[in-house]
């Protein structure tokens, strides 16, 4: 998981984005769908994304309720990907407790991923900025499409052993950066304040590509049970798996280091959002060094 990307926003806050999340509506709370959601969504989860959404809506003076819409909406597309993600890959257990297809079966588990996504489509609708609605659903779109070409590369074990590093690093990776992305994009693209896209897209890409391969890092085994993309097995084609080993944590220590340079490089507004998250990945790969 993707922890201590940004502070806390305080209690009051943190209560409404958890009764947007769990919000009913329509006909969906009398299915079966709804209450695998409501499930998934009570079982906890660090809501990283939608704390670093929240603390940049807060910097660019977003008001409180848009802040609090534009931060479920990620969380709840997030949260959709982790239900599908526990499906496609057979993982019964989420957060100490059932996945949701291994609880309510495979069809609940669809259903519910796309009630969740239809869902962070409702937030986003309701935003009061009537003229940047169309724009901020276009960003969930190209987020959710991007994920999911990345998750499709991701189990396709034949399309992503055939790739060398550098060009698994631009695909693969593709499951983890949208969404994230997302969280600065969406409250920029809604405030309307210019911003150095390129110069995010480069800080943000850089952090993902360290928690993927440091993820990878600790999940080889289990990945290599189920056929699941893993840059460490990438490498170790072609290479002894201490070497690939090697070689990956290496490439996460270079990667954490730009990820520094490029935040530095960000404008004031977003000083040191990253940073929390920086942290934390270091101390995580540095406990993996020394096992």
């Amino acid at each position: 998981m993707l922890g201590g990307l940004a502070p806390c926003t305080g209690e009051k806050e943190e209560d409404l984005l958890e009764n947007a999340l769990l919000e009913t509506g329509h006909d969906a709370d009398k299915s079966s769908a709804f209450l695998a959601a409501h499930y998934h969504l009570a079982s906890g989860g660090n809501r990283s994304r939608s704390s670093l959404a929240l603390t940049f809506s807060k910097k660019l003076n977003i008001l409180a309720s848009d802040a609090i819409k534009i931060a479920a909406s990620i969380e709840l597309l997030h949260n959709a990907s982790l239900v599908h993600d526990d499906l496609m890959d057979k993982d019964q257990v989420r957060r100490g407790d059932s996945a949701v297809w291994a609880k309510f079966g495979n069809e609940t588990a669809v259903c519910c991923g796309d009630l969740l996504i239809a869902r962070a489509f409702l937030q986003c609708s309701q935003l009061t900025e009537l003229d940047k609605i169309g724009e901020c659903i276009q960003l969930l779109s190209q987020s959710i499409e991007k994920t999911i070409y990345g998750q499709c590369l991701d189990v396709d074990h034949q399309a992503w052993s055939c790739l060398d590093s550098d060009s698994y690093c631009q695909s693969v990776i593709q499951k983890t950066i949208p969404l994230l992305l997302l969280c600065f994009e969406l409250p920029l693209t809604y405030s309307g304040v210019a911003y150095p896209a390129e110069l995010v897209r480069k800080a943000v890409t850089h952090f993902a590509l360290a928690y993927q391969i440091i993820d990878d890092l600790e999940d080889r085994i289990i990945d290599e049970k189920v056929d699941r993309s893993n840059y460490v097995s990438l490498l170790a084609q072609s290479m002894t798996v201490q070497d690939a080993e090697s070689m990956a944590r290496e490439k996460a220590r270079y990667l954490i280091r730009q990820c520094k340079t490029n935040e530095a490089r960000l404008p004031a507004i977003a000083e040191g959002i990253l940073t929390p998250g920086i942290e934390q990945l270091s101390i995580k790969l540095d406990r993996i060094s020394k096992g």
